[in-house]
Parts: structure tokens; sequence; C-alpha cells
């Protein structure tokens, strides 16, 4: 919900081709024959020798005049199928009339922007009013049409090559991809189908090439890509780098929203988002992925880190910085401009006066665009370039990535423009509602704060979101608590932080707590601040941000009674627990805060009610308990007798509800990287029920807790099966191996004790009392 950064394309890869019937007809088209004009039954029997002999009539273009003038004039269609009629003439032989192609593409394409045909008929062709007319002319062949007109150039090259000549081809052009874009926008599977061959997408690159064609181009292959079946190799591309190279910045910045495609998985349902499933996939792959392959290539571009730091750090001029007011100018023109594209079609436009006639003229008239546009699209390129860095520095380059970006100040640059652009832009009422995420100051800061999370997750880079006089008093805590000094703070290059008095991340820790708790940018606030404090617990961090008020504030979003959104509490919760665990500090703060047992109790129940959002805090509270009876022993009474919390969470029979609530909620068909991390929780509870010997009270109680439900041996026969594909999962997989390496290094327990433990429980040894299969009946004993 909250990471939206674009609207689903209308079909996905994932989706069924749609059935085919005669002449391309979609499913059902077979029906529609029976509206034939009478006297032209005979086009069946024609369709049908065709389909078996492959010879006659195979393409609608091919149907008689007479029959095509039957058919527009019966149901009404407008002339389209007469017009596709005779483009489809300029598509045979060198010969071209510019002048007349242009007008007829624009007729087509005024039809195919309409909102629909006047008296569509309904029922009979079973389409929206909105994708009638695109249907129409897809049916009519009017796609594959326009396609040949748009590569004839390469084909046939002219001879003359004036300005002139040139300026006649790539208009036409343009008009082609703007009736592409309108066709594969509305019926995404024909841009499905359109892409299959190559040809097209590598002719659509060439075009990004032509400073007049490149916008369209783009606009064309965005519409493709999100809906190919597979993945497109970039160094399949021609001549690729020479293209890249030649990008201005301003086509850089539109080329991310083709790239960001290539580089990325593109959507995928439900099922495939499945742990299993993925599982299943990387089996069957033997090679690099393709998206893993893409990012190597641009990575490798020279100077694309460096451009794509420039442009997301980019200033705006002096007349541009008052984007409040710049905000209320440009109200009345956000439903009608959705992308950047548009933007830059405006500027192309004023510099041609006889183009900004035509496509202002409706419905706007002449008009003069304010300089104001300049600073939205600025934003709308930051978008883009900050999703595909976001891609980069968390794919299989990252480390170089984090290098090239630390090494051109992505961080102390973007900290220049967070107070002036990137948390100064209003949110405006919307069609989509007043937070609606489509909107351009709404995607920039949310692509910000994707950033800034993918930056620190994991990371020693994460201190150059920090300023000088920050990392200095980092020392001093470090001092005072007498432990040793962090090598990624000792190391660091003072040159490459954040300057001024405060750091980026504190800029973000400030501007959470002044939003409301049910701000839709809660969710990546809190990741962007708890992705500082993933891996290795440091208390010297931890103790920064609670000097700064932080945990105070999480806990009363979580008791707020207006918060019940998932993904906020999931982060807040997520973000409670790093700050959390391990520090006897947090633990006292949380104590004073929920001073009455009605906070406390209230607080309880949001835990209970959300257990999958709340568990990596169950989890941390866990280790907490056990770290501090077992090792920091002079916190020991603390943790025993004096902190709630930690009473609460230490008590067997809260563990043993939590742990059967845990193995209850989980299957092994719907894990997701959203929910295993329940099932991690669930071990943890049980390895220290392990190392203290009452693994069988735990294992009892799940069998019990089946009994009252009178459902013998599914609760433990679903725990083993979780285990069986934990095991596959993390310690057969080098990728999640990783993965699992960084919850290991966060919970302080061996990776060696963990799988002792799963292998503990998944004895067959029915004898053995730490094994789960002893606690099933054994006629309900699944294998």
């Amino acid at each position: 919900m909250f990471g939206g950064r674009k609207t689903t394309p209308t079909f996905s890869r994932h989706q069924r081709r749609r059935r085919t019937g005669i002449l391309g007809f979609p499913e059902g088209a077979g029906a529609r024959l029976k509206y034939l004009p009478e006297g032209h039954q005979n086009v069946v029997r024609q369709v049908e020798v065709a389909r078996c002999t492959g010879r006659g009539l195979t393409r609608a273009i091919q149907l008689s005049a007479a029959f095509v003038e039957a058919v527009n004039k019966q149901q009404k269609l407008k002339d389209l199928p007469q017009m596709i009629r005779k483009l489809s003439q300029f598509t045979i032989g060198p010969w071209m009339d510019y002048h007349t192609i242009c007008r007829l593409l624009k007729e087509v394409r005024e039809l195919l922007t309409a909102h629909g045909f006047e008296d569509a008929p309904g029922d009979r062709w079973n389409n929206t009013t909105r994708a009638f007319n695109t249907e129409v002319f897809d049916v009519f062949d009017g796609s594959q049409v326009v396609i040949e007109l748009l590569m004839k150039p390469m084909l046939y090259p002219s001879e003359d090559k004036s300005a002139r000549e040139q300026e006649k081809v790539q208009r036409m052009q343009n008009l082609c991809l703007e009736i592409l874009h309108h066709v594969f926008a509305n019926t995404g599977i024909v841009a499905q189908e359109r892409g299959e061959p190559l040809d097209l997408v590598h002719y659509l690159f060439s075009l990004m090439a032509q400073q007049r064609t490149f916008l369209n181009a783009a606009t064309v292959l965005e519409d493709m890509l999100q809906v190919k079946k597979d993945m497109i190799r970039l160094n399949n591309i021609p001549n690729f780098t020479e293209l890249v190279n030649k990008f201005n910045q301003q086509q850089l910045a539109n080329f991310c929203r083709v790239v960001s495609v290539a580089m990325s998985e593109l959507s995928e349902s439900e099922d495939q988002l499945t742990l299993l499933y993925q599982d299943e996939a990387a089996k069957k792959l033997s090679a690099i992925p393709i998206p893993d392959c893409n990012q190597e290539i641009l990575v490798a571009l020279p100077d694309f880190i460096q451009r794509l730091v420039d442009l997301a750090c980019r200033k705006l001029d002096e007349e541009q910085v008052s984007l409040p007011s710049m905000m209320n100018e440009l109200e009345s023109w956000m439903t009608w401009m959705d992308s950047s594209l548009a933007f830059d079609a405006l500027f192309e436009i004023l510099e041609n006066q006889d183009l900004a006639y035509e496509f202002l003229d409706d419905p706007f008239g002449p008009i003069q665009v304010p300089m104001a546009m300049k600073a939205m699209r600025e934003i709308m390129y930051k978008v883009e370039v900050l999703y595909v860095l976001c891609i980069l520095i968390t794919g299989k380059q990252r480390n170089k990535v984090q290098e090239l970006v630390a090494k051109y100040k992505l961080i102390p640059r973007l900290n220049e423009l967070y107070e002036d652009l990137i948390w100064k832009c209003n949110i405006r009422r919307r069609v989509n509602g007043e937070a609606c995420e489509c909107s351009p100051e709404i995607a920039l800061k949310i692509q910000f704060l994707r950033l800034s999370h993918s930056f620190c997750d994991h990371h020693g880079n994460k201190y150059l979101m920090m300023s000088e006089a920050e990392l200095n008093e980092l020392g001093r805590i470090t001092v005072q608590a007498e432990l040793p000094v962090v090598p990624e703070v000792s190391d660091i290059d003072r040159e490459l932080v954040c300057k001024g008095e405060k750091g980026l991340l504190s800029k973000i820790i400030q501007t959470m707590k002044t939003e409301k708790p049910t701000s839709p940018f809660r969710f990546w606030l809190c990741r962007a601040v708890e992705s500082f404090l993933r891996g290795v617990t440091c208390f010297v961090d931890q103790i920064w941000l609670l000097r700064r008020g932080l945990l105070e504030h999480v806990l009363s979003v979580i008791i707020d009674p207006d918060c019940d959104n998932k993904e906020i509490l999931q982060s807040s919760f997520d973000l409670l627990g790093e700050l959390m665990k391990f520090n006897y500090n947090s633990f006292k703060r949380f104590s004073r805060f929920m001073d009455t047992e009605e906070k406390f109790q209230k607080f309880l129940r949001q835990v209970s009610s959300h257990l999958v959002d709340s568990n990596m805090f169950i989890r941390s509270v866990v280790l907490s308990q056990e770290h501090f009876t077992t090792k920091q022993t002079e916190y020991c009474e603390f943790a025993t007798t004096q902190c709630r919390l930690l009473i609460h969470v230490g008590e067997p029979k809260h563990r043993t509800k939590f742990l059967c609530s845990l193995v209850n909620i989980i299957q092994v068909s719907t894990l997701t990287q959203e929910n295993v991390s329940c099932l991690n929780t669930a071990l943890v509870i049980l390895m220290f029920a392990r190392r203290c010997g009452s693994l069988p009270f735990y294992l009892q109680a799940l069998r019990d807790e089946e009994m009252r439900g009178y459902h013998p041996g599914f609760l433990l026969n679903n725990f083993r099966s979780l285990l069986r594909f934990w095991e596959s999962h993390y310690l057969r997989n080098d990728k999640e191996c990783c993965a699992l390496e960084k919850v290991v290094k966060s919970s302080g327990i061996s990776l060696d004790y963990w799988r002792d433990t799963t292998l503990t429980l998944r004895s067959a040894d029915r004898s053995n009392l730490e094994s789960i299969v002893h606690y099933i009946d054994e006629p309900y004993i699944e294998e």
C-alpha cells in the first residue's frame, strides 16, 4: 500500500493469453458472426479454409471493401475499419504520402482517445465502452498496420536526407506511437502479443536516440515491457551503451521509467509471491537471473551511477523554490498530466508553436505553461531516478553501488534538498483521494524513504546519514558506556557525511514525530529508521535514538485508537523491537510510559490481535528476557520481578499461547516474505525451551491445543511441514542462507543451534520426547 510506485498494467505477465477466434477476435468473437450483414456469411467459410490451409483470408485487412462497409454501417464504427484499410495501402512498397498518412492517423487518434463511440453495441460485443474503440481497432488489424507504418522508414530508408524529410518521417512515427500507446493502455494483452518478437522492442530503443521521438517511444516501450512474459535482456539491445551515453539528463530521467522494468521482477500473482513457489522456480533456473544481468550492465556503464546521483540531487533554481504556491497553480493540471512524459511533451510544444496549438486546442485551448511546471517536472524526474537507485542498491551489485553513491555524496546532497523540496511539497486533493499515492509529491516522498531504508539496511554506510556533530555524540555515548568504538564509525570519511547540525536520519525522525498516526508515510518512515538499527544490535545506536524520544512516540502510535492499519502497526512494532532488544534503558523507558494498567493492557491487546505484525517485537522481547537472565545478570531481577512486559512474556503459559497462535496462522502454502518471520519467532521460543529442558512442555501444549479444537495432528503436522520447508528454504538456498545469517546475527543464537533444534524437532524417533512426532497419534502422522 505504502510503497506503490505506479498503477498496475492492465494485464500482468502471468495472466493467461486470451483465446483467439476467427481473425483474431477475442473469445466469443465467433458468436458475433451471426450479426454479419446479409449476403456476407460466406466470409465464415473463407476464414475456416484459411485456418486449415494457411492460405486466403488470414488477416482482417483482407476483407472485401463491401463487407467492411456493411459491418461499419450496421455496427456504427465511425468509419474506423475504412481508415485502417486506407492506411494499409501505404504499408506496401517504398512509396509514402506523409500528408495523407498523418491526416488519417490523426483521425484514428481522435477516435481512440475519445471515451467511446456513440450508440456503441452492448452485450453483443461484451466490452466496456472505454475499451470498445481500441478493441475494434485491433480486431480490424489496426495495431499491425500502424506498427508496419512505424517501422517502414527502417525497411525503406529515404534517399532524401533533408531536415524537412526527416521531420515528416518523425511526425508520422510520433502519431503511430501515440496510437499504439492508447491501444496498449486499454488492451494490455495486445501489447503482450506485439512484444513477443523483439523486432519492435529493439526498434523502439533505436527511436529513443532521436530527440523528437524519444518521449513517445519511451512511453510505448514501458507499456510493452510491463506486460511482456519474458524479461528483456539489455545486452541484446543493439548499441545499448552508446545509446545511453548520448542521453541528456532529461532523457536519462525518463529512460529510468523504461529500464526499471528490466531490473526488477514484473508483477506477480498472489500464488507466485509465496516462498514455496519461489523456491520451486529457483530450482529450475540454470543461469543467472535476467534482472541481475541487467543490473550489472547498467552499473558498468560509464558514469551511469554518477549521472543518476546528479539527477536525484539536482536543485531547483530560485524561481522554482516556492513549492506551496506552485502546487496551487498545478491543481487544475494534475488530472490531465499523469506522468513526467506529459510534462516533457509540454516543453517540447513550447519550443514548437505550431504543435502547441494542435496539442492544447482540446480541451484547454491555447495556454502558457507556468514556470512552476518545471518544478513539478523535476519532482517527477526524482521519483523515477530514486526508484532505479533503490533497485540497484538492493541488487547483486549492492556493494559496488554503495561505494559509488557514497563517493558521489548522495546522502549529504539529499539532506540539503530535504527541507526545501522533498518534504516541503504539500498533499493536494486528488481524484483518488486526499492522500493518493499516484500524485508526484507523495511518490517522491515514498521513493525517498524507500531509498533511505535500502541504503541503511545491514550496511556500514548508514552512518553517512548523520552529521559530524552527531557522530561525535555517538563517540561520547561509546565512552560513557565503556564500549569499543564501532569500526564503521571510526573508519568513516568525515567528508562524505551530512553537513550542518542535523543529518538526514535526524530529519526523518523529526518528520515521523510530526506526522499523524494514520499518515500514509508512516510505514516507510518507520522502515527507514528501523533499517538503521538492523543487524548486530548496537547499544550506542539505540541510545542515540532513545535520546530523541523515539520509543515513546512509537508506543503512542501503537496504542492510538485510530491506528488500526496493518502496515503501520507492523512497521511500528518492528522498529520498537529493534529499539528495545537487549537494552535495559529501553525497557525502563517502556515501563515508565506504560504507567497505568489500562495502557499496558491496551498495548498487549494490539500485540495479540495483530500477531503477524507484532511477532518480530515478541521475538525481541523473548531474546531480551533470556539475555538479561543469562548474560547481563545484573538486570535479572529487573527482568523477573520489575518489568511487567518481560514478566508477561517470560511466563511459560504466555509463551505457549504465542507459540500455538504463530504455528496456527501459517502454512507452507501461504508462507511469504511477510509472514515467514512467524516461523522464526516460533523457533526462537522453542530453542530457549530446549536449552532449559522444557521443550516437551511446549510440544505437549501444541497437542493440547489440537485436542481442544478436535483436530488431532493438525498443528503438529503443520509444524513438521513448516520445519521441513525451513530446512530446504534456508539451508539449501544460497540467497536465503544469507538472509538466515542476518536473522542469526540479530538473535545472537548460533546457526548450529538453529539447525540442531530443527533436526531434533523433525526427528522420526517416536520415543524422543523432543520430537514432534512423539506427540502425534500414529493414525494421524503425515509423511
